[in-house]
């Protein structure tokens, strides 16, 4: 038999009086579709009679036909039912209706499966979705009735007798189609079963991507649903909402942003951060409705500590998108007065950061901002890009595309450098670098003098400076410029211990000086990306000084190295006489490199707000850190220090850790410690940590920090004030 005649017999079953055979032959035309098999576009009646189906099966196998006959035949015009006209319209179109009269379903799996399936119907006419949103039949799906039929009608059947008078159910028009599309969405929103209300959100947000015109009746009922009793729902809603909005223009008037921000008051953090990601695609229509926005934040930040960087975030999209609100706004948020000069703001105070973010990010859709700020505010933007770099814009690009220069503290001020600067600044950078060269060469003569320790010390300190400065003036040597200072470092710990060795004053920090030694060399070889083999051996032959075992595991560890063979004899006499001819080569074999390190995001310190809880439960912190240049995530750790100054260690899941570039990290985790109740507050230590496996475990480990893993510190601490109490 062909195609045609199987799709005739199973569409004759399709109307037994038995609803699982009914049920059985729509869904096998279905199958013959998903099978490669082109439907026949008579069949579409089959589907439109299943819709009308007692059986909830049946109705639903209709459903899953109409979808593929629409997507099949979406532009096949249509004869209508009605004897009075002669139009047509698309099937897709009255396909649409019909899905949407399913929505008032009896069964609820009806009811969710029509919402589900409206999402599909991206081209259906811009009348047809606005009627979704409205329970008013619109006048452009009505047609007039010629004069001579409507008085046919009145006198057969047209008249119902009514209290408030007769009504003719045809009037002078009629309905061009079905108005099962009339209101659909409103009353799948207002649906008792969240399961309804749930789908209807997801299909709105669908339309709303393909047709513009529709998000404006959109987000007067999506932003009603911020207020439904289930939390997923209400969660559902906002996200739905950003997502329209990264498509399309969302404005909020001052009634939706009054019921948005209530949203920030939420229990459920989930909740909290869609709506603070929502706002960054709104537009206020109102300039004050700007100030309660900014103090429904501040609200929230005091209630919900953990909120502030996920506000912070949001606050930069905002003041991209309302730079003319806050060009009005800048006197109140910084307190000028014409008749006094500026004062300069307290960077810690919450409120303050958030203004300058707003204001930096005003200042890229607006840069004729720029000039008419104090001159302080520029410090604190350098300041808050360091601190929070996410949320400031790219100040260099910034300052140079508003074609201003600034002048003052460099260590503050970012400076624009024209090309003949650049070369200015970069010879410096090499004058200092031979100056820096000359004095470590320097230091081979000063300490073959016994008595001249101090003065090497003195220049090794110069020299280190002299490193920082190069970082400052050429940021891409930072990584050379941390590795110098450690090396540095090294030595100058290497001459003292010489010192105390030949005025027989055998300091009782000995042992704390070998820490650092075995810190230092360790941070050297593991925190840094791209060393060159002359690096990995010089640290090495730091510690070889400690013990004879050490020497013969260098030796194999290097074994294709040949200068190891000469620098052998070499390090026997070192603890006698220091060599520091290594040095004074020190920039030529260090190559391009990058230094793993790590800035913690979240929590941010609280000392205005400690946080307390009961002992009996576990302390739960959530940790979000930056980390740079890690090949190996696996060794990477948190710390928690306690006030009596004991260590605890947390792993995150390799999960934990989302890639951004190559080598890059956010990472994203929580640690949980059970503590006993304290009589008062105490500060814990939160870093990020790095280990590695030691030379020698045992000895090593007990040389640096007895009874802990080996590691170094990659982070700045964040000091977080607890309080477990009874």
């Amino acid at each position: 038999m062909s195609e045609m005649e199987i799709q005739k017999i199973i569409s004759h079953y399709a109307k037994d009086h038995e609803p699982r055979v009914r049920k059985s032959a729509l869904d096998s035309l279905v199958q013959m579709h998903l099978r490669g098999c082109p439907l026949d576009l008579s069949i579409y009646h089959l589907s439109v009679s299943a819709l009308r189906d007692d059986y909830e099966e049946v109705r639903m196998g209709g459903l899953n036909l109409m979808g593929v006959l629409s997507s099949l035949y979406p532009e096949h015009r249509m004869k209508l039912a009605h004897e009075e006209v002669n139009e047509t319209a698309r099937l897709i179109d009255d396909a649409f209706n019909k899905v949407c009269d399913l929505v008032n379903d009896a069964a609820v799996i009806i009811r969710t499966k029509a919402c589900v399936m409206m999402a599909s119907y991206q081209n259906v006419g811009s009348d047809m979705l606005q009627q979704t949103f409205s329970k008013q039949i619109m006048s452009h799906l009505k047609r007039n009735v010629p004069r001579y039929k409507m008085q046919q009608k009145k006198y057969a059947h047209g008249m119902i007798p009514v209290a408030e008078g007769d009504f003719d159910v045809e009037s002078d028009e009629f309905h061009l189609l079905d108005s099962g599309a009339c209101g659909a969405f409103i009353h799948g929103l207002e649906d008792e079963y969240q399961e309804v209300r749930y789908a209807s959100i997801d299909s709105i947000c669908e339309l709303c991507l393909y047709n513009e015109e529709l998000t404006k009746k959109a987000v007067e009922n999506l932003v009603d649903m911020f207020n439904d009793e289930i939390d997923k729902i209400r969660v559902n809603a906002i996200q739905s909402l950003r997502k329209i909005g990264s498509r399309s223009l969302v404005e909020f008037d001052e009634e939706q942003l009054e019921i948005a921000v209530g949203a920030l008051e939420d229990s459920d953090p989930l909740a909290r951060h869609a709506t603070h990601d929502l706002f960054t695609v709104v537009r206020l229509t109102q300039q004050n409705t700007m100030v309660t926005l900014l103090e429904a934040l501040e609200a929230n930040m005091k209630r919900y500590p953990q909120d502030t960087l996920s506000i912070y975030r949001s606050l930069g999209r905002v003041g991209k998108r309302h730079d003319d609100y806050i060009e009005n706004l800048i006197p109140t948020f910084l307190k000028l007065d014409k008749r006094y000069l500026p004062k300069e703001a307290n960077v810690d105070d919450s409120m303050y950061t958030a203004y300058v973010i707003l204001i930096a990010n005003a200042c890229v859709s607006n840069m004729k901002l720029l000039n008419t700020l104090p001159k302080y505010i520029f410090r604190h933007f350098a300041y808050f890009k360091s601190k929070y770099p996410d949320c400031l814009p790219d100040l260099n690009k910034l300052y140079k595309t508003a074609g201003i220069q600034l002048e003052g503290d460099v260590d503050c001020l970012p400076m624009i450098f024209s090309e003949s600067e650049k070369r200015l600044v970069a010879n410096d950078a090499e004058i200092y670098m031979k100056a820096t060269e000359d004095m470590l060469q320097a230091v081979q003569t000063i300490i073959k003098s016994n008595d001249r320790y101090e003065l090497a010390l003195v220049t090794l300190e110069a020299a280190a400076r002299n490193f920082k400065y190069i970082a400052s003036l050429k940021p891409v040597d930072a990584g050379k410029s941390d590795l110098a200072q450690l090396y540095i470092e090294c030595y100058k710990i290497m001459i003292k211990m010489k010192a105390n060795h030949l005025s027989s004053n055998l300091s009782a920090l000995v042992h704390q000086d070998a820490a650092l030694l075995f810190k230092h060399t360790y941070t050297i070889e593991h925190t840094f990306l791209g060393l060159p083999m002359n690096t990995l051996h010089a640290a090495a032959h730091f510690r070889v000084l400690a013990t004879k075992q050490r020497v013969e595991l260098v030796q194999k560890n290097f074994q294709s190295n040949t200068a190891l063979d000469d620098l052998k004899s070499n390090l026997i006499k070192a603890i006698e006489l220091p060599n520091t001819s290594n040095l004074s080569t020190l920039y030529s074999f260090i190559t391009a490199m990058k230094r793993t390190s790590a800035i913690i995001t979240y929590p941010l310190p609280n000392s205005d707000k400690p946080y307390k809880y009961k002992s009996t439960y576990p302390i739960k912190i959530d940790i979000e850190a930056d980390i740079f240049n890690a090949d190996d995530i696996n060794c990477i750790a948190i710390e928690l220090i306690l006030p009596n100054q004991s260590s605890h260690l947390f792993w995150p899941a390799p999960s934990h850790f989302k890639p951004i570039t190559p080598f890059n990290y956010k990472l994203c985790t929580h640690i949980e410690l059970q503590l006993p109740a304290w009589n008062e507050t105490g500060s814990v230590s939160i870093r990020i940590v790095l280990s590695f496996e030691p030379d020698l475990p045992g000895l090593d480990e007990y040389i640096m920090a007895p009874g802990r893993t080996a590691y170094s510190v990659v982070s700045e601490p964040v000091n977080y004030l607890i309080h477990p109490k009874k």
